[in-house]
């Protein structure tokens, strides 16, 4: 089966996703809500994990469509 490439506007929103989500998790911080600015802290990090997952990945498969053609 042909690997299809994720769309950049989908890598851009999940970054900006992941921005938003670390702010608030700032702003949990500061308010004394440790709790909740662990746990947004680590979607964060998750969110930038898919964000550099899916940048190898259509790295990987555009360089492999060249290659192949």
């Amino acid at each position: 089966m042909e690997k299809v490439k994720i769309h950049p506007l989908i890598l851009v929103s999940l970054l900006f996703s992941s921005i938003s989500m670390a702010l608030y998790a700032f702003r949990n911080f500061s308010a004394n809500e440790t709790a909740y600015g662990i746990v947004f802290i680590l979607l964060s990090i998750f969110m930038m994990g898919l964000v550099f997952y899916g940048i190898v990945r259509n790295r990987r498969v555009s360089g492999k469509g060249t290659q192949e053609s």
